[in-house]
């Protein structure tokens, strides 16, 4: 199958429309669009500083200009553009409206200059700027979990997703204060021998507790939505849930401690876990009544093909202790990239072209002509995305973990040209203007 078939006809009556259908969870565009965006912003810097710094992986991860290159992904990336997307949907998912909206735009400014100072700590090793930078995310963390905890505790409707947004969100407060643990034992460090333990539950929690969780329970809610897959029940969602958080318990206790046994018995459950998500992302997607795939969901299977090859595969190297700098950047990258970057660049496909045809061309219909919502987007350059994503990425990862820099530099190259292109096409929608 080709994704060139993508994208697929799109109308105002299709079901993206569920996203914002109800008054009750009607969220104004200009809560969701500044995450949303600059989210996409924060993956085309992501793409555009990868080929350049990747190779000083291969000598250390914790090296300053690496760490600044993570955490571009995981906070100026992912979860900027997770918060904006959670701020729009879960009002939706449990029919509710929003509450303390009033937090959000003073959340979204303190976030996005506690990304900045952060990430300009870790290029420049200033434990200043670390450090304030830290106090304003989290501040604004403890805002944003205002706002969804106050949200999901007045819900009417409680789906399978609402359970991994709740544990999504407990995961987000003890990565963030573990983070600012990390931050200050760079100044002061009191943790000695203990910082190394400390950072692999911060990345095991970060990734596979609140970047994961929030995925996994969002395609629940909109894998369904976009293949019109109504015959798809919960039963196995809900053992995925299950499975997926005694695992991140006991790793998290087993790192700590470190206790091997604990950590075997915690990563067969983490691997149960992500190959029964994928089994039932495949099913989801088998049972759909849409039979022509478009492109977002070629990027959800690929990011689910991802997460399967991934997971397992970072349970065996914690247990066999190959801790070659290569080998966990490798496994970093195709974590980031491959399964959690795809996922939300094929959502923001979706939901940004909705977003703004809602908003800026709906009122217009039957007045003037308006476009469709396919034609918002280039559908060429989703494709172009597809594919140099796709290609780059495992040439990078490969390099990686082989430690050939040039070629290296090859697949990051193609990689952050997919992510740049992917980011000017969805900003290109955000910025639309009615005419």
């Amino acid at each position: 199958m080709d994704p060139s078939s993508a994208p697929s006809r799109t109308g105002p009556s299709s079901v993206v429309g569920q996203i914002h259908t109800s008054p009750r969870g009607g969220v104004p565009l200009s809560v969701p669009l500044p995450y949303l965006l600059t989210g996409v912003c924060g993956a085309a810097f992501f793409g555009v500083l990868l080929p350049w710094v990747a190779p000083d992986a291969l000598l250390a991860p914790d090296l300053p200009h690496v760490l600044t290159l993570v955490h571009i992904a995981t906070l100026g990336w992912l979860t900027m553009i997770i918060m904006g997307a959670s701020l729009q949907l879960v009002p939706v998912i449990v029919v509710t409206p929003l509450r303390a909206s009033g937090l959000v735009r003073v959340q979204f400014l303190l976030y996005l200059v506690g990304v900045v100072l952060l990430l300009a700590g870790f290029w420049w090793m200033r434990p200043w700027l670390l450090a304030v930078g830290g106090a304003c995310i989290i501040v604004a963390v403890t805002a944003y979990v205002v706002v969804l905890g106050l949200t999901l505790a007045h819900a009417t409707a409680r789906p399978l997703t609402m359970r991994y947004l709740i544990a999504a969100l407990v995961y987000l407060c003890t990565v963030v204060a573990l983070g600012l643990t990390a931050a200050l034992n760079l100044q002061f460090g009191f943790l000695g021998a203990g910082a190394h333990r400390l950072l692999l539950v911060h990345i095991t929690i970060g990734v596979a507790g609140w970047l994961s969780m929030m995925v996994m329970g969002v395609s629940y809610q909109l894998g369904r939505m976009f293949a019109l897959a109504h015959g798809h029940d919960d039963q196995i969602g809900a053992i995925v849930f299950v499975l997926l958080n005694l695992s991140l318990i006991g790793l998290a206790i087993s790192f700590a401690c470190d206790w091997p046994p604990l950590t075997l018995a915690a990563g067969i459950l983490l691997i149960t876990a992500v190959w029964l998500f994928a089994y039932d992302y495949t099913r989801m997607v088998r049972l759909r009544r849409r039979h022509v795939l478009d492109i977002t969901q070629w990027h959800g299977i690929v990011a689910v093909a991802y997460l399967a090859v991934v997971m397992p595969s970072a349970v065996v190297v914690a247990l066999a202790h190959w801790t070659r700098p290569p080998i966990l950047a490798a496994l970093g990258l195709a974590v980031l990239v491959g399964w959690l970057g795809q996922s939300t660049i094929g959502y923001l496909y979706k939901i940004v072209p909705f977003l703004i045809w809602n908003t800026r061309f709906g009122p217009l219909v039957g007045r003037q002509k308006v476009p469709l919502m396919r034609d918002l987007l280039h559908g060429h350059w989703t494709v172009a995305t597809f594919w140099l994503i796709n290609l780059g990425l495992p040439l990078a990862v490969l390099w990686l973990a082989s430690g050939w820099v040039w070629p290296l530099r090859v697949g990051g190259v193609m990689l952050g040209a997919g992510l740049v292109l992917a980011a000017t096409n969805i900003m290109s929608v955000g910025l639309r203007k009615v005419v």
